[in-house]
Parts: structure tokens; C-alpha cells; sequence
């Protein structure tokens, strides 16, 4: 972090709301924490999306050339 902060505007209620689930963690790690937590559960729904679109052939293939890429990707 830079040092940087900024202020934000919301309603008591909720500023209340996230003090109970912050806990002792500064406002900065727990914001930190929540907004990966949305983004891995967001992942984790495309994710199940996907499934639901295409069998284990589908992704089979799709594992294999992305582990292909991995192994030969080269940056110049």
C-alpha cells in the first residue's frame, strides 16, 4: 500500500453491520478480505456455470490445452 487513504460515505446500520464482522482486523484487511472472497465466490460460480454447459469431454479438453499452454508459454 502506498499510504494513500481515502474516506468512504455509508449508513451507520451498515457501518455497524461490518464493525460486528471485521472484528479486530483494521478497516483495510478486512476490506481486503471480503472483496477476495466475493471474487474467488464469483469464480467458483462461473465455474459451476460452466459444468452445467459442458461435459467431462469438453472439459477434459479444455484442461489439457490449458495445461499445454502453461507448459510451453514463453515470454520473448
Amino acid at each position: 500500500m502506498t499510504g494513500e487513504t481515502s474516506t468512504i460515505t455509508l449508513k451507520r446500520s451498515t457501518k455497524e453491520r461490518l464493525e460486528s464482522l471485521k472484528g479486530e482486523r483494521d478497516w483495510n484487511t478486512f476490506l481486503e478480505e471480503l472483496y477476495a472472497q466475493k471474487r474467488r465466490k464469483e469464480g467458483m460460480n462461473s465455474l459451476a456455470k460452466l459444468r452445467e454447459l459442458l461435459d467431462d469431454k469438453d472439459l477434459e479438453r479444455i484442461e489439457a490445452s490449458s495445461k499445454k499452454f502453461r507448459k510451453e508459454f514463453k515470454l520473448r
